[in-house]
């Protein structure tokens, strides 16, 4: 437990998909508890959501590479919480790799084990819903609904993309 990737074939130019990816105002149409998201100065954002009938709000680090088109990204208050996100090239567009780094607090790890079975389990799950969601929003298919509101049965499920999106560990 604690080490995720994923990643998905997307059908625009890598340049566009990491300049979408890489504005972090764009996160909550990619990102299913993400409600807002706040610059803080240079590489230093808040994130305000919903999870699971919480509300939670954080503050963290990003660092935007734009030259490798790679994005890392971390948590103040989450120690064991990072991530990264590369951006390639790719026949006919391009291909977004994710990383994730996080050990879930107890409570969230048994509510995990409880809803799916295992955390593992569920942070595939969540990592392939959010890929499908990327490329929902870079392919023109991922706004949210006119007042702003989403559901996560809103969000697409990576599955119908067939084997452009894999959960591959060795990616």
């Amino acid at each position: 437990m604690g080490e995720f990737t994923g990643r998905i074939r997307i059908d625009r130019p890598a340049a566009e998909v990491f300049a979408f990816l890489s504005d972090p105002t764009a996160m909550p149409r990619y990102l299913e508890t993400v409600q807002r998201v706040e610059q803080q100065g240079p590489g230093r954002i808040a994130m305000e959501g919903e999870s699971h009938g919480h509300a939670y709000r954080d503050e963290g680090w990003i660092q935007v590479e734009a030259e490798a088109r790679r994005m890392r990204w971390g948590s103040d208050s989450l120690k064991d919480y990072g991530g990264e996100m590369v951006v390639t090239e790719a026949e006919g567009g391009a291909e977004v790799s994710i990383r994730l780094s996080i050990v879930p607090e107890p409570k969230v790890a048994e509510r995990m084990e409880r809803e799916s079975g295992a955390v593992d389990h569920a942070m595939r799950i969540a990592m392939e819903r959010t890929l499908g969601a990327i490329k929902a929003a870079c392919e023109g298919g991922g706004d949210p609904a006119p007042d702003g509101s989403r559901s996560g049965d809103d969000l697409p499920d990576s599955r119908p993309f067939g084997s452009s999106a894999t959960l591959n560990p060795d990616i």
